[in-house]
């Protein structure tokens, strides 16, 4: 897959990090992702997405965090999101040569 050397996704787009983030960086070369464009749980979807945006980076920040309780009454949820999603994205990255940036907090863990 050509890359496009400007191109930056992110993941977790709508999320507290990429929402101080839209703030301070030309975001004609950054692609800020929402579950339904890129869904991290989903290979397919994220496949899909980084085929046609064709980035450089992928800037991977997307996460179940705050409140730490959610961990606790929704632990299927946070692994899935924070373990299996994190680990769909590594691979895909991996698969078609983008360079990971991984962002991630200690409120991502019960």
């Amino acid at each position: 897959m050509k890359k496009n050397s400007n191109k930056i996704v992110v993941s977790g787009g709508t999320g507290r990090f990429a929402t101080v983030l839209k703030k301070t960086v030309n975001s004609k070369n950054y692609y800020f992702t929402s579950t339904s464009q890129m869904n991290i749980l989903n290979p397919n979807s994220l496949e899909k997405y980084l085929k046609l945006k064709k980035p450089k980076y992928c800037l991977h920040s997307a996460a179940l965090s705050r409140p730490m309780s959610i961990h606790n009454k929704e632990i299927s949820k946070s692994i899935n999101i924070n373990i299996i999603g994190t680990s769909n994205v590594v691979k895909v990255c991996e698969k078609f040569k983008i360079k990971l940036i991984y962002f991630s907090t200690g409120y991502v863990y019960p």
